[in-house]
Parts: C-alpha cells; structure tokens; sequence
C-alpha cells in the first residue's frame, strides 16, 4: 500500500527535491508481522501512475485488519 508522507527524494524516478514534498511511501508486511516503508515515490510519479494513495489513518485501520503491526 502507499501512504501520505512528506519525501526529499523520488527513489523510482531518481528526483531529488530542495525540501519535502508530499509524496507516499511504499509500506508493506515483514515476516514478523511489522509493516514499514519500504521506497518513497514523489508526487509526480504518483500522478503518472495513478497511485491510490491512503492517508495514515485509513493504513493504521488496513493494517489492524490484516494484523502485524504499524512502524511507519
């Protein structure tokens, strides 16, 4: 899943930024249960992907329902 997070660097496309953006980071599911971010995507790349992207609040509620724990 993506979620809302400010970003200084676009790791598919390579982008670096002056300050923080508000981009998404990639977070998904360890082993041990614990769902981290894993890349960050700035926001032009969200746009010429059409990321679906959730706000902290829907994630912390996917991720109680898919169990583990939230570290993001």
């Amino acid at each position: 899943m993506y979620v809302e997070t400010w970003v200084n660097t676009c790791d598919f496309s390579g982008t670096k930024y002056d300050g923080a953006v508000k981009g998404a980071a990639a977070v998904c599911q360890g082993a041990t249960g614990r769902w981290c971010e894993v890349i960050h995507v700035g926001p032009e790349y969200i746009s010429e992907k059409g990321l679906v992207v959730m706000t902290r609040e829907e994630a912390y509620a996917l991720v109680e329902k898919e169990g583990g724990y939230a570290d993001f």
